[in-house]
């Protein structure tokens, strides 16, 4: 099965997308990816779907080249409006937006650009945290107090980027962090995507102090931007160590879309996606057959 990578010229440079499946006629899926991930991380969980669907890598991310500011970042606007710009130039028709983490947000955030372009939505584990977290990136220093004393913020900008190889980097990660239960073949794409070359041999393309502002630039309101969403939506978010959410705001967020809309797998953690991706490829496929 052939994967396709294509570069679409966007306000200010272009943006890499992977194509799966684009024999199955128009896209009917458009993915984005978690902070620090690339879209190829996840051809295990898209490939196998029988419909035309296209990963983005995001701002800042795998193979796109569009420009960062980390200093002035302080909401997901950009990569929703990234997003928004995508789709309304390069895609035809109807499509269900999706998306993991940070990518779930800022496909939340560009639904509001999307109403008659979306046919759906399927969320994997957005960050949805107190209203609080609004206000920080605002507040004189609050930045960097989050950069300081947020544990995945802090442990983003300690990050190694550069590695003697491939190989080097697939040892370096293999069965640590985040990657502890995910298989060798997803490890082996999220590498694959999101390297490029470097005078002392491969450097991350997400650079850890643009991954780390992205973690702090929470100034951006989910449950606002989440009334905008299509009627086939849901949102499925995990309950173990080091969620991201809360009862409380997933509560919220039920209030704003619809309870029965809003799903918790309490056993399941923040990479879920990556470590049962036949789970998500299964709710994606229904998400599509909802759409029509």
């Amino acid at each position: 099965m052939t994967v396709l990578r294509k570069s679409y010229p966007m306000p200010g440079g272009t943006m890499s997308a992977l194509h799966f499946n684009a024999d199955k006629g128009p896209v009917r899926l458009v993915f984005a990816h978690a902070n620090g991930f690339n879209a190829l991380t996840y051809r295990a969980v898209l490939e196998p779907l029988d419909v035309h669907t296209v990963a983005i890598d995001l701002r800042g991310h795998g193979m796109t080249d569009l420009p960062t500011d980390a200093a002035s970042l302080k909401s997901f606007q950009i990569f929703a409006d990234d997003i928004a710009t995508f789709i309304g130039r390069y895609v035809h028709g109807k499509v269900v937006l999706s998306g993991h983490s940070f990518g779930a947000v800022s496909a939340i955030l560009a639904s509001g650009q999307l109403k008659d372009k979306l046919s759906g939505y399927a969320g994997f584990d957005p960050v949805t945290l107190p209203w609080m977290s609004q206000k920080w990136p605002y507040m004189p220093g609050g930045q960097t107090l989050m950069k300081k004393y947020f544990p995945i913020a802090k442990n983003a900008g300690n990050r190694r980027s550069v590695f003697d190889s491939l190989q080097a980097a697939f040892e370096r990660y293999k069965g640590r962090g985040g990657f502890k239960h995910v298989s060798d073949e997803i490890l082996q794409d999220y590498l694959t995507g999101g390297l490029k070359p470097h005078d002392d041999g491969v450097q991350l393309t997400c650079h850890p102090l643009w991954e780390q502002a992205v973690f702090v630039a929470q100034g951006h309101d989910i449950y606002k931007a989440a009334g905008n969403l299509p009627e086939n939506s849901r949102i499925v978010y995990a309950g173990g160590k080091a969620a991201v959410s809360t009862p409380r705001t997933r509560a919220k967020i039920g209030r704003v879309i619809g309870k029965n809309k809003v799903l918790l797998e309490k056993d399941f953690s923040h990479l879920f996606p990556i470590q049962k991706p036949a789970f998500v490829t299964d709710c994606l496929d229904l998400a599509v057959k909802r759409s029509g």
